[in-house]
């Protein structure tokens, strides 16, 4: 590349805009025949209607006045409406008669005497000219005077007319074009097949590398293969090694599909071509497969090069799920021609297609089998130390207090996707700015992580005294059956602060970071679960509304238990999870008999009671120390760390962390742990969930 070209593209990634560096917009470009056209037209024009200044325009009345004394010698009656005539030449010599004053034309050059004495003048509907002029010549004739010679003709204005219709036509249909691509742009009929796909330039300024993706390093591993392809194809192909045609993004929401494969194309330096699923998608058939075979052409013009369709099971999900007898599928036309263009692409060309989703359990088997995507890339949530980089790249742009630690933070998120984490510290530094500091502290990261976890703290929500207190018996109820169990995670923080749309309160926990979950630990952790609505029944003698997300979860995880996980003896070392293997079907066809349905509801009912007496049994012993922690609850609506060791004793199993790092030192007196940091994320079941939460009706 010459130097000239470099500059050049350095000035268009100068001017390029700040949402996104796209390649410029392709303007139309007019020919010069197109202005010389333009300008005959109006040559022709002017010509054809220029009136110069070769006659002069009477008034009628004062023409019949030159009639009658014998000043005018011609005349000639046009359309009966126009009269155009010729004065005499004594009275142009004499100046009876008011003529224009001679000059000289650029164009036709000084005026002719024959046309000085030329005028003309409009003729009223009323006045028959006719009977005039003959009456005046046989007057002449008998005087011995000089007659008028007069004619009169027809002349069809053929251009005006074609003008008068041509004009608000070509002006109505522009109008309509104008109205209707300002609707929308991308209606338009001609180019409704036209992909949608939004073209980034990677040399751009914003351009995206793997330096701006923390984590995700065995996904990093794997797609920069790819980049070296791109860069260095032939370092495989003279091995005879051909590059994967496609490579699916697999992984929850939030983890940084959509960057990763904007870092590959930073990292290659070629087009990206990114586009969702759903804008394959059209109310009119055959639209999507044309959108596919337009992106693909494309693609191979600006090869090599990136295609990325975000959201593919939009477009890809399995063929023949929910279809009416004798119904046109359109999303299963738009899915068979992406079969196919992937299928038919040339290994050569340098053109890889990426796709990012969130339920590969729905795609169609054609669209993952080898050939099309090869590689399927598992990006899951981030562990401790992902979650610590990621929030260095998310801290570049702030400027953070003193007492700020992120791998405190990092502790105190598990659980968390790298977009969560983006919000917490974003949602730190608006609470930073609201209360005027000059840093973001740690407890606007604190305040942050319990607003993203647990929602908006509602200050002005009114409770009364009797629900306040029923409130706090029930997160006291959770907190002591989770401290004394052995495989439940420690408690950090209890709140009876209301907060989110529901929440009157919540337990905050700081789940282990596990994959595999036995038995025992599941029902400890059905256990806590059930403690709030136990301590109810037991101080009250009644129970209330606030348990509904508590009962929702623990009988979630008792079916999961029996139908899924195989952990019931009665039922047996079975598992009805079969949706992977009949998708859809599995939901409406059970794959079991009514028999084994009344043995699994028998069994999750039998569990449910049993953690529910082992919970009493607890907060029976535990009397005094419930008594305690809501007395504590109702006086200071949230406890941290300090305040449950002080009241509950230390943990019997395992060590007790600490929550922000500041207390550290304290703690190690009660009970030896590591430092470590908390978090408002309770985990029921695998996956990690977030905090249970007191809820209203």
């Amino acid at each position: 590349m010459s130097q000239n070209e470099r500059d050049s593209l350095e000035l268009e990634r100068k001017n390029t805009p700040p949402n996104g560096p796209r390649l410029p917009e392709r303007r139309p470009r007019f020919s010069v025949w197109i202005y010389l056209a333009i300008f005959l037209a109006l040559l022709v024009h002017f010509f054809l209607f220029w009136t110069g200044t070769d006659t002069s325009t009477i008034e009628y009345s004062q023409f019949l006045e030159y009639v009658e004394k014998g000043y005018v010698e011609r005349v000639e009656i046009v359309n009966d409406t126009k009269v155009q005539g010729r004065f005499t030449e004594a009275a142009v010599r004499e100046g009876l008669v008011s003529v224009p004053v001679r000059q000289t034309d650029l164009l036709r050059g000084a005026q002719t005497p024959e046309l000085i004495r030329r005028f003309t003048t409009t003729k009223p509907a009323d006045h028959d000219l006719t009977s005039f002029l003959l009456a005046y010549n046989e007057q002449a004739r008998a005087e011995g005077r000089p007659t008028v010679q007069f004619t009169a003709r027809i002349e069809e204005n053929w251009f005006g007319g074609l003008l008068t219709w041509i004009f608000p036509l070509i002006l109505i249909v522009a109008l309509w074009v104008f109205l209707l691509r300002r609707m929308n742009p991308s209606s338009q009929v001609l180019n409704i097949g036209k992909n949608r796909a939004i073209l980034y330039d990677a040399m751009g300024d914003h351009r995206v590398t793997f330096k701006d993706v923390a984590g995700l390093d065995e996904a990093k591993e794997e797609v920069a293969e790819i980049v070296e392809f791109l860069k260095n194809p032939k370092k495989f192909t003279r091995l005879g090694g051909k590059l994967p045609k496609g490579v699916l993004l697999v992984g929850p929401p939030g983890t940084g599909k959509t960057l990763l494969a904007k870092a590959v194309a930073g990292e290659a330096g070629v087009p990206f071509f990114s586009i969702s699923g759903s804008d394959f998608v059209e109310m009119f058939v055959g639209v999507g497969a044309a959108r596919v075979r337009d992106l693909f052409r494309q693609a191979k013009e600006k090869a090599p090069c990136i295609i990325f369709i975000d959201e593919i099971d939009a477009i890809g999900r399995s063929r023949g799920r929910g279809i009416m007898m004798g119904a046109n599928d359109e999303r299963e036309n738009t899915l068979n021609q992406l079969l196919v263009e992937m299928d038919g692409f040339n290994t050569d060309k340098g053109v890889i297609i990426m796709a990012a989703t969130n339920r590969p359990d729905v795609l169609d088997p054609a669209l993952l089998r080898p050939g099309r995507f090869d590689r399927q890339i598992l990006i899951d949530k981030p562990d401790r130390r992902e979650r610590l980089e990621i929030f260095k790249v998310h801290t570049r742009d702030l400027i953070l207090g003193d007492d700020v630690d992120l791998e405190v933070l990092a502790g105190q998120t598990p659980g968390f996707a790298g977009a969560e984490i983006a919000n917490v510290c974003n949602e730190a530094a608006l609470l930073a700015a609201r209360k005027g500091k000059e840093a973001v502290e740690m407890e606007d990261f604190e305040q942050a992580i319990d607003r993203v976890i647990a929602g908006l703290e509602k200050k002005n929500k009114i409770i009364s005294p009797e629900e306040r207190e029923i409130v706090a018996y029930h997160e006291a109820g959770h907190a002591i059956v989770g401290w004394f169990l052995r495989y439940t995670d420690p408690v950090v923080k209890v709140s009876i602060v209301p907060r989110g749309l529901a929440a009157l309160g919540y337990a905050q926990y700081l789940p282990e970071e596990r994959y595999l979950y036995t038995k025992e630990a599941l029902l400890d952790r059905m256990t806590m679960a059930i403690g709030g609505r136990v301590a109810e029944e037991l101080v009250f003698g009644r129970i209330s509304t606030g348990a509904q997300n508590d009962l929702e979860r623990i009988t979630r995880m008792a079916y999961a238990m029996v139908v899924d996980y195989g952990m019931s003896e009665r039922v047996g070392y079975v598992s009805f999870n079969l949706s992977g293997q009949y998708g859809e079907q599995a939901f409406f066809d059970k794959p079991y008999s009514e028999e084994t349905a009344r043995l699994i509801d028998e069994e999750v009912r039998r569990i449910i009671n049993e953690v529910r007496e082992r919970a009493r049994q607890i907060l029976e012993e535990k009397r005094d120390k419930l008594e305690a922690l809501a007395r504590r609850l109702l006086e200071k609506e949230v406890l941290g760390p300090r305040d449950l060791v002080e009241i509950l004793g230390p943990r019997p199993y395992g060590d007790y962390p600490s929550p922000n790092g500041k207390d550290a030192e304290e703690l190690k007196d009660l009970q030896k742990g590591e430092p470590a940091a908390s978090s408002a994320v309770e985990a029921s079941a695998p996956p990690t969930e977030r905090p249970e939460s007191s809820s209203a009706p």
